[in-house]
């Protein structure tokens, strides 16, 4: 009777017209956010776009104690626009602990972004939902003209916050804790863990990119755990033809390869080399349109940040814009499916234009497709592709509507990354749109399924085939590798990396757990595992699955 009910229940869900959503990308329903200042006259502005469902939540000011509703159509957008009350109660301007900080929860699963905006100094962020945040962090940025700062908001109460291995704050949920740099301090590789999982945000009040070209932009991004970090890395670049990005190593003896970018000496701090960086040391390479990218590889897990340069820059293509920082995902955490909507502000602004970068593997490229609102997936059109040979990958460029009700929506079956930016004028933004956030540092995959994502991809055979990657040396111990399924221990998978097992239809708890090297570091992993072996039809494009007849 209970694997009658699986199937029942499997293609009940799968016959929805929704997307099964495991909580490892920028989609969520529970959503933290913390800003840092900016001009008198700024603008704050949350933006939360539908995916397949309409959503009804609540946007909650922690140090105001109220709360303000949102009810966002599927496909759709809800822009809300911070008072002058909601601004001061969500800035934060000085290190010291506050409670200055903006709760989101939503019914179903949502995108949220946050844009901190005056005319002339601009940036934008998607925001992490609390499923992917974590404990560990190295901060990425850039030389400030006046104060480089970050944020760390506690999701949890009786939450210990480190700086560098010292104790600076304990918070509890929806307190902040920041922290600014001395004087025109650059803290990029500083570490930053907690007791509990916290988010964490870039607010740098403006940096000059590279330090000495005109002009200053605020920066704004929320950066994902250490745990989420990857070694494979495919960095695009805007149609303004040249960027910089910041490679930062999370371990000693980090080696890094790259193609398509060239190390560059003028970022006081930089390693000025590619190999032998230890922890939070980091490196800085300058990357062009004309070389079509950069394809860029690591020994050990590095964090990879792009930055707009300044307007003044000698050999852009494009002059408007001006510094902005966009977190770049690893190719590990491609995804089939995203959806962006362009920030619009509403204050006094020079964005006018607003683009989508869209990097998927070049031999698959062919197979991207979009969708405006809810309309139908079509091929991509409109754009230009620009392809790196020796790396396989490829990234388009789609400019978008001007409009601040439209959601676009791009599939590849092979996985894509997407990120937004937008210029006009000494202004700019730049962030992350669509890429997974799943845990990298230890992991099992079941037929090739992440166990993050399992409970959302229902295993239509019996025959399961398991595979663990782990980040960092395990111990030589007998016994380092262990696997349960349902809280009993698969003795003959004891210190496998791979194997294979026959199950029955049903749903299973499995859990890997690795001792470390040290002998006390034991890494957990689980994913809820469910096999129904109904046939089931899937279209590619549309994230959707249906029973046959």
């Amino acid at each position: 009777m209970k694997n009658k009910i699986v199937v029942l229940a499997a293609a009940l869900f799968l016959s929805c017209g929704f997307l099964l959503h495991a909580q490892v990308d920028t989609r969520g329903t529970d959503f933290w956010i913390a800003f840092g200042d900016n001009a008198a006259s700024t603008s704050m502005q949350i933006r939360i776009a539908g995916a397949g469902q309409a959503a009804n939540g609540h946007i909650h000011f922690t140090a105001l104690g109220t709360s303000v509703p949102f009810s966002v159509p599927a496909h759709g957008v809800f822009t809300y626009v911070l008072t002058e009350a909601q601004r001061g109660a969500v800035a934060n301007m000085a290190t010291g602990v506050s409670n200055r900080s903006v709760r989101i929860t939503s019914s179903v699963p949502v995108m949220v972004y946050a844009l901190n905006q005056q005319s002339a100094t601009t940036d934008a962020t998607n925001v992490l939902p609390v499923p992917t945040l974590g404990t560990d962090y190295f901060h990425i940025s850039y030389r400030p003209l006046n104060v480089d700062r970050y944020l760390v908001v506690a999701i949890e109460n009786a939450t210990q916050v480190f700086h560098d291995g010292a104790l600076v704050a304990t918070l509890n949920a929806g307190e902040v804790y920041a922290r600014s740099g001395a004087n025109t301090e650059d803290m990029t590789g500083v570490h930053i863990t907690a007791s509990e999982p916290v988010a964490f945000f870039n607010v740098n009040s403006g940096p000059q990119v590279p330090f000495g070209t005109r002009f200053v932009d605020r920066q704004f991004q929320q950066l994902p755990p250490v745990n989420t970090w990857g070694r494979n890395f495919f960095v695009p670049v805007t149609h303004r033809g040249v960027e910089r990005v910041r490679i930062v190593a999370t371990q000693d003896d980090t080696d890094i390869t790259q193609v398509g970018g060239v190390v560059v000496s003028d970022a006081t701090g930089s390693q000025n080399r590619l190999t032998n960086l230890n922890t939070g040391q980091w490196v800085e390479l300058e990357i062009r349109l004309a070389q079509r990218g950069a394809f860029i590889q690591a020994n050990n897990p590095v964090g990879v940040c792009a930055f707009m340069v300044g307007t003044e820059f000698p050999g852009l293509y494009v002059a408007p814009g001006d510094p902005s920082t966009g977190w770049i995902p690893a190719i590990e955490q491609m995804i089939p499916s995203a959806t962006i909507a362009p920030f619009i502000p509403v204050a006094s602004t020079n964005l006018n234009q607003h683009f989508a970068l869209i990097v998927v593997r070049t031999d698959a490229k062919n197979l991207t497709y979009m969708a405006v609102g809810g309309g139908t997936l079509v091929p991509i059109s409109g754009g230009t592709w620009y392809d790196h040979p020796t790396a396989g990958y490829s990234f388009y460029i789609l400019q978008l509507a001007n409009d601040a009700n439209i959601t676009y929506t791009f599939s590849n079956p092979e996985g894509l990354l997407v990120m937004g930016y937008g210029i006009g004028g000494p202004e700019s933004y730049y962030y992350v749109a669509g890429s997974a956030f799943r845990t990298l540092d230890a992991a099992f995959f079941a037929n090739d399924i992440h166990n993050q994502e399992l409970a959302a991809n229902v295993m239509h055979t019996n025959q399961i085939n398991f595979r663990a990657e782990i980040q960092g040396a395990m111990s030589s111990n007998a016994g380092h590798i262990r696997w349960l399924i349902d809280g009993a221990e698969e003795t003959s998978a004891r210190d496998q990396l791979t194997w294979s097992r026959n199950l029955p239809n049903g749903t299973y708890v499995v859990v890997l757990e690795v001792l470390m090297d040290d002998n006390i570091t034991v890494r957990r992993v689980e994913g809820t595992l469910i096999i129904a072996t109904a046939t089931i039809k899937v279209n590619p494009h549309i994230n959707k699955r249906v029973t046959e007849d």
